[in-house]
């Protein structure tokens, strides 16, 4: 079996005619742990950002409160949006299936968006050049009638910092995207750290109404989401093999296609685990660049003014995801 997997990359719904405390009960968070933000989203009037990471929860306060007495606008409802960046913290000690199984139930909520990836980390299935090619040459039909990419470059060394293709329009409420996820792992990483090379994803974009039969056939399926996945694309998108005959419809299937279909399905739902959390970069630290910073101060004769103008130079440039495990970390240690 290559090294595929499938991950639920994007949650997005609202829940009707229901206060914070059951939004949070559904989710097994807490809304201390929820930290407002200074504008709403989506119409919303407020909008609150989980401090453990990418989750937003949105909504219109009626008592102008953001705290635990906040009351809810149940009209409107809590709007819940769970970023890629934000499954995967979340993930860390929750399980995205059985919280989208637990939404199911609840007759006043609404999926408004569900992505679902397949991760190819070798690129030996899913290969961005090869698809590019052939999306090039033609060699593929498809019930989506456009298809668009979207490059960027390094304007000294022309070298890409992305690449990305779209089947279907961006605007409907099925689209698949590809990607050269390495490139993107480069250009969102302000460390030296050991990114595969070859990682290409595929993601498939389901919205609406879309969104609303996944979450049933995910609840009402005993099959893995893999199928959800082959389905769709034996559905939208398939890539031949070039032949004499005008009519492509009889073109062959190419044998890397029939291979992700037909493995795609035995796939089972994974989420990866990345390096978020204070006692993983000190990990990183120790495993990475130990070596670095000893060989630094044996030749600079113990003297550490060096590192101290780099920390100071480091803590202005700190990123969310930094600050999230900073509070994570401090409230773990307030807690223990």
């Amino acid at each position: 079996m290559k090294k595929l997997s499938v991950i639920v990359d994007w949650l997005e719904f609202t829940v009707l005619e229901a206060q914070m405390p059951e939004v949070m009960k559904l989710m097994e968070l807490k809304w201390d742990n929820f930290s407002p933000l200074n504008k709403g989203r989506f119409g919303y009037h407020n909008q609150s950002k989980w401090q453990d990471g990418s989750i937003f929860i949105m909504y219109t306060s009626t008592n102008d409160k953001t705290d635990a007495d906040v009351k809810v606008n149940m009209k409107n409802g809590v709007h819940v949006m769970i970023t890629g960046q934000g499954c995967k913290q979340y993930s860390v000690n929750h399980d995205l299936v059985f919280l989208i199984q637990k939404l199911h139930k609840q007759k006043k909520v609404n999926f408004s968006r569900i992505d679902l990836a397949i991760d190819d980390y070798e690129s030996k299935i899913i290969n961005y050049d090869r698809i590019h090619t052939a999306a090039m040459n033609g060699e593929f039909t498809s019930r989506w009638s456009k298809w668009d990419e979207v490059n960027s470059r390094q304007t000294s060394t022309n070298e890409f910092l992305g690449r990305t293709m779209y089947f279907g329009s961006q605007a409907s409420d099925l689209f698949c995207r590809i990607y050269d996820k390495t490139l993107e792992r480069k250009a969102n990483s302000d460390a030296e750290i050991d990114i595969l090379r070859t990682w290409t994803r595929l993601e498939i974009v389901y919205r609406k109404d879309r969104a609303k039969k996944l979450a049933n056939y995910i609840v009402n399926s005993k099959l893995p989401l893999g199928h959800v996945v082959r389905g769709t694309l034996n559905q939208y998108l398939r890539f031949l093999i070039p032949s004499n005959d005008s009519n492509k419809a009889r073109w062959k299937t190419v044998g890397w296609w029939d291979e992700l279909l037909s493995n795609v399905s035995k796939l089972s739902l994974t989420i990866e685990k990345e390096a978020k959390t204070i006692e993983d970069m000190t990990n990183w630290l120790d495993q990475q660049i130990s070596p670095t910073i000893a060989a630094v101060v044996k030749a600079q004769g113990g003297d550490l003014a060096w590192l101290r103008s780099i920390l100071v130079k480091g803590s202005k440039r700190l990123s969310q995801k930094h600050k999230d495990a900073i509070n994570q970390y401090v409230r773990k240690e307030l807690t223990a």
